[in-house]
Protein backbone atom coordinates (compact mmCIF):
# COMPACT_ATOMS: atom_id res chain seq x y z
CA UNK A 1 0.00 0.00 0.00
CA UNK A 2 3.08 2.38 0.53
CA UNK A 3 4.26 2.04 -2.35
CA UNK A 4 1.25 2.79 -4.12
CA UNK A 5 0.64 5.89 -2.30
CA UNK A 6 4.01 6.80 -2.89
CA UNK A 7 3.65 6.54 -6.94
CA UNK A 8 0.45 7.99 -6.85
CA UNK A 9 0.51 12.46 -6.80
CA UNK A 10 -2.15 13.21 -5.35
CA UNK A 11 -3.99 13.17 -1.98
CA UNK A 12 -6.10 9.90 -1.23
CA UNK A 13 -9.78 9.98 -1.43
CA UNK A 14 -12.78 9.23 -0.58
CA UNK A 15 -13.51 7.26 -3.35
CA UNK A 16 -9.83 5.47 -3.76
CA UNK A 17 -11.11 4.19 -0.01
CA UNK A 18 -13.77 3.06 -1.24
CA UNK A 19 -12.26 0.78 -3.86
CA UNK A 20 -9.52 -0.38 -1.69
CA UNK A 21 -12.07 -1.52 1.15
CA UNK A 22 -14.31 -2.64 -2.09
CA UNK A 23 -10.65 -5.19 -3.06
CA UNK A 24 -9.65 -5.76 0.40
CA UNK A 25 -6.36 -6.98 -2.33
CA UNK A 26 -4.55 -3.86 -0.99
CA UNK A 27 -2.38 -5.41 1.78
CA UNK A 28 -2.81 -9.26 1.64
CA UNK A 29 -0.11 -9.53 4.68
CA UNK A 30 -2.67 -7.95 6.84
CA UNK A 31 -5.40 -9.65 8.69
CA UNK A 32 -8.49 -8.77 6.83
CA UNK A 33 -9.88 -7.12 10.13
CA UNK A 34 -6.53 -4.55 10.37
CA UNK A 35 -7.09 -3.61 6.50
CA UNK A 36 -10.72 -2.97 7.36
CA UNK A 37 -10.29 -1.12 10.71
CA UNK A 38 -7.05 1.01 8.58
CA UNK A 39 -9.74 1.57 5.84
CA UNK A 40 -12.37 2.89 8.51
CA UNK A 41 -9.46 5.22 9.99
CA UNK A 42 -8.65 6.89 6.66
CA UNK A 43 -12.58 7.38 5.65
CA UNK A 44 -13.02 8.79 9.23
CA UNK A 45 -9.86 11.20 8.78
CA UNK A 46 -10.59 12.37 4.98
CA UNK A 47 -14.15 13.25 6.08
CA UNK A 48 -12.68 15.38 9.26
CA UNK A 49 -10.12 17.20 6.86
CA UNK A 50 -13.30 18.12 4.18
CA UNK A 51 -14.99 19.33 7.36
CA UNK A 52 -12.23 21.61 8.68
CA UNK A 53 -11.43 22.68 5.06
CA UNK A 54 -15.26 24.06 4.49
CA UNK A 55 -14.84 25.42 8.28
CA UNK A 56 -11.44 27.28 7.65
CA UNK A 57 -12.69 28.88 3.77
CA UNK A 58 -15.18 30.47 5.93
CA UNK A 59 -12.37 32.11 7.86
CA UNK A 60 -11.62 34.47 4.47
CA UNK A 61 -12.66 37.76 4.44
CA UNK A 62 -15.34 39.01 5.37
CA UNK A 63 -14.85 37.98 8.88
CA UNK A 64 -18.84 38.01 10.12
CA UNK A 65 -18.63 34.07 10.02
CA UNK A 66 -15.19 33.97 12.05
CA UNK A 67 -16.86 32.79 15.19
CA UNK A 68 -19.30 30.28 13.53
CA UNK A 69 -16.53 28.74 11.40
CA UNK A 70 -13.94 27.87 14.82
CA UNK A 71 -16.89 26.88 16.53
CA UNK A 72 -16.95 24.26 13.58
CA UNK A 73 -13.10 23.70 14.07
CA UNK A 74 -13.83 22.85 17.65
CA UNK A 75 -16.73 20.65 16.88
CA UNK A 76 -14.67 18.48 14.25
CA UNK A 77 -11.76 18.41 16.38
CA UNK A 78 -13.65 17.06 19.64
CA UNK A 79 -15.43 14.11 16.95
CA UNK A 80 -18.77 15.76 17.35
Amino acid sequence: MFGYAAAVSRRLTLSDVVSMRRSLGMAPSLPIEQSRWLLEETERLLRERARLEDALRKLRPPWSDVRAALNEVHRVLDGE
